[in-house]
């Protein structure tokens, strides 16, 4: 299926405000596999978009930045992990219990240094889990709804931050 520039602008997007690659990617519609070649495509044409989304971060700078590229970082491992652990039924259960353990562990101090750094980023980590749980359950419940909804978040997204990421 062929997707238009807008399509393709909006995953960048979505990329460079520091959503991982699969979220823009289902957010938009499209396979992380279509997304993953208009980015090493994009690079190919001299427009590095994990060069594009660090430079957007440090312009912006502070903590609150950085403690957020730093716990999608580690997600991203966590998630790998997680997935790694599940792909190999051969691994005893429990060496499968220590990894996940020291995966808690570390993600929730992460989690904890993070809190401190920005106050109001739990705030917001728990609306991004409503709105995702809503696009979901609109998907499936209501799927003629769902473009609908996603355009309305999008829409809304300046002001979402504004309320849920400055403590308001």
């Amino acid at each position: 299926m062929a997707h238009d520039k807008t399509t393709r602008g909006k995953v960048r997007g979505k990329y460079l405000q520091g959503m991982p690659l699969t979220g823009a990617a289902e957010l938009c519609g499209v396979s992380y596999n279509t997304a993953r070649n208009w980015k090493r495509t994009a690079a190919d044409e001299g427009d590095d978009w994990d060069l594009a989304k660090n430079a957007r971060r440090m312009s912006k700078g502070g903590m609150e930045e950085m403690a957020n590229e730093v716990l999608g970082g580690l997600s991203e491992q966590f998630l790998a992990t997680i997935e790694a652990i599940k792909a190999d039924p051969k691994m005893p259960a429990d060496k499968r219990a220590d990894i996940l353990v020291k995966l808690m562990d570390g993600f929730n101090k992460a989690i904890g240094a993070a809190s401190r750094a920005m106050p109001n980023g739990n705030r917001l980590a728990v609306a991004m889990d409503v709105l995702k749980f809503m696009t979901v359950f609109i998907g499936k419940n209501a799927p003629k709804l769902q473009k609908q909804f996603i355009e309305l978040a999008e829409a809304a997204g300046p002001e979402f931050v504004a309320e849920f990421g400055s403590g308001n």
